[in-house]
């Protein structure tokens, strides 16, 4: 199995990525896939986005995860009928999982100049007080695989990034960071473990409560 990198952080989480170097033929070998899976798939209209999803069921199976424990609920999230949390996530030539005892969310994005011009609609009024780094692609690239990592774990839909997720201030090319969730008069609390790949930013968010 072509895994590119993996990872336990505190004995809880387990990370692991696949660098998409193969076509779809090879990515659908030896998978088992249910009808459900298999309509996922054809729903996929770019090629990008079927190897990614390929690559996510070659990570799963690597790991003894069998079709019949990973589902997805009525918001579309993948989750595991044997009592662990499941997170994945894809980009260009990139996939990841992360599997724990704790919720968890994961996302890993390829550095784009585009982030610029969506930066409003996820950056926080905080966030954007320090004008040298609201047009620095690193930084809004971390900023984006925070919240969307925060979101999956916090799995409540409805969520806005610009106001009820918070990442507080950090270091450039930091291990680690803390994320806020505002929501109904709460402040959750979520640890964020940063890894760094070439012309790539992945996140890991999980409750503050947890070690990680």
């Amino acid at each position: 199995m072509p895994l590119s990198y993996s990872e336990i952080i505190s004995n809880d989480i387990q990370i692991c990525i696949w660098q998409i170097t193969e076509d779809e033929v090879f990515l659908s070998s030896g998978l088992s896939m249910s009808q459900e899976a298999l309509e996922r798939l054809s729903s996929r209209k770019s090629e990008v986005h079927r190897k990614g999803y390929l690559a996510i069921r070659q990570l799963l199976k690597g790991y003894g995860i069998i079709p019949e424990i990973h589902q997805y609920d009525q918001d579309g999230a993948p989750f595991l009928t044997d009592g662990r949390y499941l997170s994945i996530t894809h980009t260009k030539n990139m996939a990841a999982i992360a599997i724990s005892v704790f919720p968890v969310g994961i996302d890993l994005e390829h550095y784009q100049e585009k982030i610029k011009k969506i930066a409003t609609r996820f950056l926080h009024k905080e966030e954007s007080k320090d004008h040298s780094k609201t047009d620095n692609i690193e930084f809004l690239t971390q900023i984006w695989t925070a919240k969307e990592a925060i979101y999956k774990a916090f799995r409540t839909p409805g969520i806005h990034f610009n106001t009820q997720l918070l990442v507080e201030p950090f270091q450039s090319k930091a291990a680690r960071g803390v994320g806020h969730v505002l929501h109904h008069d709460k402040d959750w609390l979520y640890s964020l473990n940063f890894r760094y790949f070439k012309d790539y930013c992945l996140t890991l968010a999980s409750p503050k409560t947890s070690e990680a």
